[in-house]
């Protein structure tokens, strides 16, 4: 069974509404902090995505710091 990066995984998930608003504001020609333009509402969505995010970050952390606890013994 493979496993799945909670690490990497948290970290994208956690920045991936301000991505989002780079790519969209590019393509409409705005600037991506503009809140009423469209593109700036994404980065809103980060109050949901940046505690999820650390949370998949941790998860990660505290099963890779479980798993060599287990190699070592």
């Amino acid at each position: 069974m493979k496993r799945f990066p909670f690490i990497r995984a948290g970290l994208i998930f956690a920045v991936s509404p301000l991505v989002l608003a780079f790519v969209t504001s590019i393509f409409q020609g705005l600037s991506m902090w503009d809140e009423g333009g469209g593109t700036g509402t994404y980065i809103w969505f980060m109050m949901l995505t940046m505690p999820v995010g650390f949370v998949m970050v941790v998860i990660g952390l505290l099963k890779m710091i479980i798993g060599r606890g287990r190699r070592i013994n």
